[in-house]
């Protein structure tokens, strides 16, 4: 049995491996919280286990924290049982550090772009992995 990720993520380099981790994690629409006043976006994810060889999915949490703004684009809302899927994840440095935008790229072009005081990002798994039957694919272009 694999332990459960507790990563974080101060740096762009950082955050290279916690976008890595959760590659094609499933998220629903209605698990995505933005506290104005806390200034942090938190997303439930069920997150594709990379680091094992079984096939399987963990509840995680992926917390952003010293958030300014939060811009959603191709997110439909009122339908809180909408289903993404995530992609990746990257950090824009801003002209002023460390300042910068964090940029979740969903299929299907959705994406939320999150304006932050300063880089800080964890992931933390919630739950033990529950196998699964489902595998990603990324086909090849050729």
């Amino acid at each position: 049995m694999s332990k459960r990720l507790r990563l974080l993520a101060e740096t762009g380099e950082d955050l290279t491996i916690i976008s890595a981790a959760l590659q094609d994690a499933i998220v629903r629409v209605g698990d995505i919280y933005y506290d104005r006043d806390g200034r942090s976006l938190v997303i439930i994810t069920n997150r594709y286990s990379h680091e094992t060889q079984a096939p399987g999915r963990i509840k995680s949490g992926l917390g952003l924290h010293n958030i300014l703004s939060v811009k959603m684009k191709n997110i439909e809302r009122s339908d809180p049982d909408a289903f993404l899927v995530l992609l990746s994840i990257e950090f824009i440095p801003a002209d002023t550090p460390p300042s910068g935008e964090i940029r979740l790229v969903f299929a299907g072009g959705g994406e939320i772009r999150v304006q932050a005081e300063c880089l800080e990002v964890r992931l933390i798994d919630i739950q033990a992995a529950r196998t699964t039957k489902s595998i990603p694919l990324h086909p090849v272009n050729e």
